[in-house]
């Protein structure tokens, strides 16, 4: 595996469109489709919150059949929008799947931006004509730019990676940079392969990419109505089964998604710092995660990373209410290599060493529970006066 420059471009099969519908502002790329040159197979990842938007509920529907493209809209999210939600998100693709001469549900949806306000489905679905005819690979570069909404920079990655049959290629775009907590995190992201995977061992890789890293971020600890994620592969009789192939594969998608992730988090809305919460030494995976999950979304520890207030103490606490089978007397904690507490005991520690790690831009926390053999890395931002600002003003 070897990352690539280009994005979403370096993948040949696809094309892509982005246009200024107007769903909500002027003058703003809003309307966007991603489509492939075939049928592809599509593994996606969607919210496990209650409460989810139209496109979800249609993707849900129609993840398991031939797919042929992506329809993607920005500041509007098409959630809590009832039945007239979910029939203007299928008018939608029906009229783009009419245009591109494929069936009504070989589309899927995507949407982001505001809560409970209908989309203005007869302005899009006049602009889809537009959208379809200004299909092209060389527009890959704006799609990126399209589905923003606080992000302040456009987020994509790609990589290459060698099999048995030839070289192959995978890229992703995502978008997010609030709502964002686990299961799935708040975001939406898209990714592409040129590499035939049957759609068992895509559904089967895919979840695990996820779990290590989408799933592994938090911002804010919300969790959005419209989080989605999807990975597109040609559909073929004879997609890869080599066990080397598949695992070169997977090395290549891991990195396309921690890559991903690791953007959204350091483009987290206000944000001055982004940390990696490393969780070893858990009686299992699941109790590690419990511990980095807690860490991480801890509004204290956050407020710390923010003030360079490196009170530890915080730490500590929050491994000890996640849930996670945990002894003080076992517990280490360093900020990289400052050790701040060893085995149930506070170590004396270099201040102004210290300072410097907490002043700069990414670091990492350990923290060893001293019982098993579980790890888990969790990655979370800063809570800034920003992000208060951001989120105080974002319906009006």
């Amino acid at each position: 595996m070897k990352p690539c420059e280009g994005g979403l471009r370096t993948v040949p099969g696809y094309s892509f469109s982005s246009i200024k519908a107007e769903i909500r502002y002027k003058d703003r790329l809003d309307f966007s489709l991603i489509a492939s040159d075939t049928r592809c197979h599509c593994a996606g990842v969607f919210t496990t919150n209650k409460i989810f938007a139209a496109p979800v509920a249609l993707c849900r529907e129609r993840i398991g059949g031939p797919v042929k493209g992506i329809l993607i809209n920005a500041t509007n999210a098409n959630a809590c929008t009832g039945d007239e939600g979910l029939r203007n998100a299928r008018d939608l693709t029906a009229a783009v799947a009419g245009e591109l001469g494929s069936e009504p549900e070989s589309i899927l949806m995507a949407s982001t931006g505001i809560i409970g306000v209908q989309l203005p489905a007869d302005k899009m679905r006049s602009a889809i004509p537009q959208l379809t005819g200004a299909l092209s690979a060389d527009n890959a570069g704006l799609i990126p730019l399209a589905i923003m909404t606080t992000d302040t920079i456009p987020k994509e990655c790609a990589a290459s990676f060698t099999t048995s049959r030839g070289e192959f290629h995978i890229a992703g775009t995502a978008k997010g940079a609030g709502m964002i907590a686990p299961n799935m995190a708040t975001l939406l992201a898209f990714m592409i392969t040129d590499a035939p995977v049957a759609k068992r061992d895509l559904d089967a890789v895919f979840m695990r990419c996820i779990d290590k890293s989408l799933n592994a971020i938090t911002i804010d600890g919300d969790m959005s109505t419209n989080d989605s994620a999807f990975l597109l592969s040609p559909i073929s009789d004879s997609p890869l089964s080599e066990e080397g192939d598949l695992e070169e594969f997977e090395a290549a998608l891991r990195y396309v998604t921690e890559k991903l992730a690791e953007l959204i988090v350091t483009d987290a809305e206000g944000a001055t710092k982004l940390a990696r919460i490393t969780v070893t030494g858990a009686a299992s995976e699941e109790d590690a995660r419990l511990a980095a999950r807690a860490i991480a979304e801890s509004m204290l520890v956050k407020t710390a990373m923010f003030g360079k207030d490196p009170n530890w103490g915080r730490i500590a606490c929050a491994a000890g209410y996640s849930g996670a089978d945990i002894t003080e007397e076992k517990l280490t904690i360093r900020i990289e290599d400052a050790v701040l507490f060893t085995k149930g005991a506070p170590t004396e520690k270099n201040l102004e060493h210290l300072m410097e790690i907490l002043g700069r831009r990414s670091y990492t926390i350990h923290v060893d529970l001293g019982i098993g053999n579980g790890t888990a890395t969790y990655m979370t931002s800063d809570l800034s006066y920003d992000y208060v600002k951001i989120n105080a003003e974002y319906s009006t």
